[in-house]
């Protein structure tokens, strides 16, 4: 798996989406409800992650918004570009500030990076589609990293800041991959193979794209059929329901 490659051309699609989609179109999201404020969010991010890259120090994200009067999809598309730049610039093991006022490395911005991408690229092509599928631009591998990376980062962070414990352990089944995760009741993620031995007490399955879209809360299984829940039908729902990534 390269981040940096799915990183670039999913940047460079979210680019394509951005110009093609109407700024005021609602998207499927609370926090950003329109096509323009997505663009807006990504790029500040974008733009904030490749300072604090290139200077190994914290930045201050509201420097990094879009001016007013900016052509929206150029400003996205340049600062996407940037960062692109920087990070393959830069030595993947050198100590930077990450997220939650920690220091990383590098590398753990090449990851967080092509996954925040792609997750704003469902978000954007939301306003084409009610329920796009996971972005396609992304291999089956960067997608159960999606996975991972969730476990590593937002599930340890809100390990840390106090999340209720889930009823049970819930397994998640990506028979595409033939990938298993268990999340454990304090919150802990581990990857195995589907259909090894598992104390589970409800099994969740679907394609990986759409599991990695279940944990960033954008699919829900009761509303497709593209999810089976098997067992303990209140542990999967509080898996499905309770919010992780604040």
């Amino acid at each position: 798996m390269s981040a940096i490659r799915d990183l670039r051309t999913v940047t460079e699609a979210f680019a394509g989406e951005a110009g093609a989609t109407d700024p005021e179109a609602p998207v499927r999201s609370r926090i950003w409800p329109t096509a323009g404020r997505i663009v807006d969010h990504l790029g500040t991010i974008q733009r904030w992650a490749a300072e604090q890259v290139r200077t190994g120090a914290p930045a201050d994200r509201r420097e990094f918004r879009r001016p007013e009067g900016a052509a929206r999809a150029a400003w996205f598309r340049d600062g996407g570009r940037r960062l692109v730049d920087v990070l393959e610039a830069a030595d993947p093991e050198r100590p930077v500030p990450i997220l939650y006022g920690a220091v990383g490395t590098v590398s753990f911005w090449h990851r967080r990076m092509a996954h925040e991408a792609a997750k704003h690229l469902w978000d954007l092509r939301t306003a084409r589609e009610p329920d796009p599928r996971f972005p396609p631009e992304v291999p089956p591998a960067g997608r159960a990293d999606a996975l991972d990376e969730f476990g590593e980062v937002f599930m340890a962070e809100a390990r840390r800041r106090g999340i209720r414990p889930l009823p049970g352990p819930v397994a998640l089944v990506a028979p595409d991959t033939g990938d298993a995760w268990r999340v454990s009741m304090d919150w802990r993620l581990g990857r195995g193979r589907a259909g090894s031995a598992s104390d589970a007490v409800a099994t969740i399955t679907a394609d990986v794209g759409d599991l990695a879209l279940l944990l960033w809360e954008r699919a829900a299984p009761e509303s497709t059929d593209r999810f089976r829940v098997e067992g303990d039908a209140a542990a999967a729902q509080a898996l499905a329901t309770t919010p992780v990534h604040l």
